[in-house]
């Protein structure tokens, strides 16, 4: 009998805990401030469809478009062999937010018919700088070198706006609706941290236990600077 007990201590042990969830919102608390039109007139291609400045959205008290990553007490990951996009259509990119890991390849496309300057930055270093035609151009192959928020600009259309979050490892995730689910987090202790384009970063300190997902809140009341 000790046999057999011993043996199933050992082999516990010897098996891998089961991964988590770390899952939970960014709740806005105070009144979401009124995005105005964007001012697109100047290109008639991008007049044809008129749009309100998307840089704060909030739907049913929830900030939308919130990179939320593991900064402290995550391992570093292998790339992902999949390449992240970021499309630029109707003079917008899109996705607005989206992750990356480092190493991994991104792909900048142009779906538009009109020229557009693709303008990228880790903090205020310029990653590249290079024109797309139109649809025609053929996309632009970029691998991400470093971890941090890497933004997009177009400087032909000012209005442009476009985030990859850049990790070390993949235990991240985008609230794009105001919600968000971190998948197959270890056990452990971590520092996680949510980032707003406008609002800027807020961080928390969270403990993931075997056998239940982690719950995570964060708030923002709209007095915060930060970000972009």
């Amino acid at each position: 009998m000790r046999f057999i007990e011993t043996l199933a201590i050992l082999v516990a042990l010897a098996l891998p805990a089961a991964a988590e969830t770390i899952e939970g919102s960014v709740e806005f608390t105070g009144k979401p401030p009124t995005m105005g039109k964007l001012h697109r007139e100047a290109d008639p291609y991008c007049a044809k469809k008129p749009m309100n400045d998307p840089s704060v959205t909030v739907k049913s008290g929830k900030l939308e478009n919130v990179w939320v990553h593991v900064t402290k007490g995550a391992k570093e990951s292998a790339p992902p062999s999949s390449t992240v996009s970021m499309d630029q259509k109707d003079c917008m990119y899109t996705p607005r937010m989206t992750t990356a890991v480092v190493g991994q390849k991104i792909l900048a496309k142009n779906g538009d018919p009109v020229l557009h300057n693709v303008h990228t930055y880790l903090g205020a270093t310029t990653l590249f700088n290079k024109g797309m035609p139109n649809e025609k151009a053929a996309p632009i192959e970029y691998v991400a070198k470093e971890e941090g928020m890497m933004k997009w600009k177009c400087d032909v259309h000012p209005w442009m706006r476009g985030y990859i979050g850049v990790s070390k490892n993949a235990l991240q995730a985008v609230a794009g609706d105001g919600t968000f689910k971190i998948e197959n987090v270890p056990p452990g202790k971590y520092t996680i941290e949510a980032w707003h384009e406008k609002y800027g970063a807020k961080t928390q300190e969270v403990t993931v236990e075997a056998g239940k997902p982690a719950k995570v809140t964060f708030k923002y009341d709209g007095t915060e600077k930060g970000g972009a």
